[in-house]
């Protein structure tokens, strides 16, 4: 089965759109009480703003959770605005894989070997979970209407090793959606691995190094990291609510969050698409039909301003990010990574970075994480000139492929 016909029935799910009267509707810009509705279901945001899913697993948030539509300027009431203390005391966003899990999933990488399925082709119709796929239509759910962020605790990848590992991470993801492109090059699996790069030289991401790196959010709907290897020391990533940076922001000088609601400049890291410049421009606080979303003040901003073009940043500007990268702080969980990990993240709402760290002199034992970047079929509404910015990164030709080796992904990335 080709890429292009098996992604195109993916998301098999049905559509639930909850009514006003007879028919099952309802405006997302209206408050309402959510209804249980059984069987898996396929968010459809232009009708509904999250699914009434009755969950299988203790992910709750999204049919519990208590959701204002959002208007700049206002206080945000939303399910993944939450405090991180209360995140980190908590556990129902972490889910621990069963045996019968991880059988079930051992089971779809051996299907998609026996039938000779390339990495990139790998679909949710070639990899079946018969039990396991209610388990990730709540986790979809959870990120798309609850908390934000869910942790699959328990792959057993040093048994598995990379190449299973790497497939049962890709089929996983593709119950949750599309993977799309993290380079040019066309790699659906990313390899976060500190490769010698210089952080501060713009040719580079952040993720080929062992630096600290600012809060930020990246390219797709949900961000997926599968924890192969852990450092030495360090590393641990670092997660914060979007909706409560915001809403800290706002309490503390509304005049800048207004600011930052208005175009910045972000560099495209010379992964350029035809026709299009060096940099795009886009708010870092977005609001569209009643749903809010957010980019980070990184290494995007700060390093647009050496491209042509690009204006110096105003007094104004200056002003409001030192406030946001002050208060992203203070909004922030730590979250370790424990081999077998796979944290999954909404990328509209939650903000992530990382510690920087030391690794282990032998390359064999060195920090490395699988990821994914997954667009939602029915992602929530964003501004046309933010939407076309969480769709991959432009791929010539659109050839994707999957490198499962880091050390030749690096190479053939060089």
């Amino acid at each position: 089965m080709s890429r292009s016909s098996c992604c195109a029935s993916r998301l098999s799910c049905r559509t639930v759109a909850i009514p006003t009267s007879g028919s099952v509707q309802m405006d997302a810009r209206s408050i309402h009480t959510p209804r249980i509705i059984s069987g898996p279901i396929r968010l459809s945001f232009a009708k509904a703003h999250f699914t009434n899913r009755r969950p299988v697993t203790s992910f709750g948030t999204f049919r519990t959770g208590r959701r204002i539509p959002a208007r700049a300027g206002q206080p945000i009431v939303d399910p993944s605005g939450w405090e991180p203390e209360d995140l980190v005391a908590a556990d129902d966003w972490i889910y621990r894989l069963t045996p019968d899990d991880i059988a079930e999933i051992q089971a779809a990488v051996d299907a998609v070997v026996t039938r000779g399925v390339a990495p990139q082709d790998i679909c949710r119709e070639v990899f079946p979970l018969p039990r396991f796929a209610a388990i990730l239509a709540d986790v979809r759910c959870e990120l798309q209407g609850g908390r934000g962020i869910v942790v699959l605790r328990g792959l057993p990848v040093a048994d598995m090793g990379r190449e299973r590992a790497a497939r049962a991470f890709l089929g996983i993801g593709a119950h949750l959606g599309k993977p799309v492109s993290q380079n040019a090059y066309g790699h659906l699996l990313g390899h976060v691995r500190d490769f010698g790069k210089n952080y501060d030289d713009p040719r580079f991401r952040g993720y080929q190094s062992n630096a600290a790196l600012g809060f930020h959010c990246d390219h797709c709907d949900y961000v997926g990291l599968l924890c192969m290897q852990t450092s030495r020391s360090g590393g641990d990533s670092r997660v914060a609510s979007a909706v409560t940076l915001y809403n800290r922001m706002l309490a503390l000088r509304s005049d800048l969050v207004a600011v930052l609601e208005r175009d910045f400049y972000f560099t495209r890291h010379g992964e350029v698409p035809p026709g299009k410049s060096e940099w795009y421009t886009q708010p870092v606080f977005s609001f569209h039909d009643g749903y809010y979303s957010a980019r980070g003040v990184s290494a995007y901003i700060r390093k647009a301003q050496g491209l042509p073009g690009v204006p110096p940043f105003t007094p104004e500007q200056e002003e409001a990010m030192a406030l946001y990268v002050a208060t992203v702080e203070s909004c922030a969980a730590d979250i370790p990574f424990a081999v077998g990990d796979i944290q999954w993240l909404h990328n509209h709402v939650m903000l992530h970075s990382r510690r920087a760290f030391t690794d282990w002199p032998d390359t064999a034992r060195r920090r490395h994480l699988y990821r994914l970047w997954i667009k939602e079929a029915q992602s929530r509404p964003l501004p046309e000139g933010v939407q076309e910015n969480f769709n991959g990164i432009y791929v010539p030709e659109g050839r994707h492929q999957v490198v499962i080796d880091p050390e030749r992904a690096e190479e053939a990335a060089a």
